[in-house]
């Protein structure tokens, strides 16, 4: 049905974000690099951009009948905040809900999920982010290149950990409100897991 939501895309844009993060990874720890430092700053610059925007667009990417219908809308949107509104118009449950799995004390059950409250990537901070790397990738003013490169750079290391802290463990909630998907990250195997949830009818 057109309705029903296509996990497996979800799915397929987490695995995306996957493999962008490994691609981060490997600049930041120096195991490889564009030979140069600015380009290495821009190359995960980049990275992280397309990162922030699949969180956001992932959802929609999930109901193709709704991501059709915007796609040339986004299309020509570059700002981050109308992008947000356009998405949770659709979807005001886009944003994904980070937790931790813990060991359960009831016998039936065999973890317990806790939210996470503090340490992950919030959407205003997902926000600002954007917008600093933005800045970059349009600088207007080539003296202030270096310091810009400089001031990005410092802040790789947060945005890498706090994205693992928001996504590792998480819930989705889908467009049509009856769904929550649990979604693993943190198999380094590239594969990522997930656990359909639906509301059941009331008796």
């Amino acid at each position: 049905m057109a309705g029903e939501p296509d996990y497996a895309n979800y799915t397929r844009c987490m695995e995306e974000i996957k493999r962008r993060q490994f691609a981060i990874d490997e600049i930041l720890s120096e195991r490889k690099t564009t030979s140069f430092k600015y380009t290495n700053v821009e190359f995960v610059a980049l990275q992280f951009r397309k990162i922030f925007e699949l969180v956001i667009l992932a959802t929609l990417a999930s109901h193709q009948h709704f991501f059709e219908g915007l796609a040339r809308k986004l299309a020509k949107e570059w700002q981050v905040t109308k992008i947000v509104a356009i998405v949770r118009n659709k979807n005001p449950g886009f944003f994904p809900n980070p937790i931790d799995r813990a060991s359960s004390a009831n016998a039936n059950a065999k973890d317990e999920w806790k939210p996470i409250t503090l340490g992950f990537l919030t959407l205003d901070e997902l926000v600002e982010a954007h917008g600093k790397i933005g800045t970059l990738m349009h600088a207007s003013n080539p003296y202030r290149e270096e310091q810009s490169l400089s001031e990005l750079e410092s802040l790789f290391p947060s945005w890498r950990a706090k994205l693992t802290r928001l996504l590792n463990n998480h819930l989705i909630r889908f467009p049509d409100d009856e769904t929550v998907l649990y979604v693993g990250m943190s198999n380094e195997t590239g594969s990522v897991h997930t656990a359909l949830f639906k509301k059941q009818a009331p008796r």
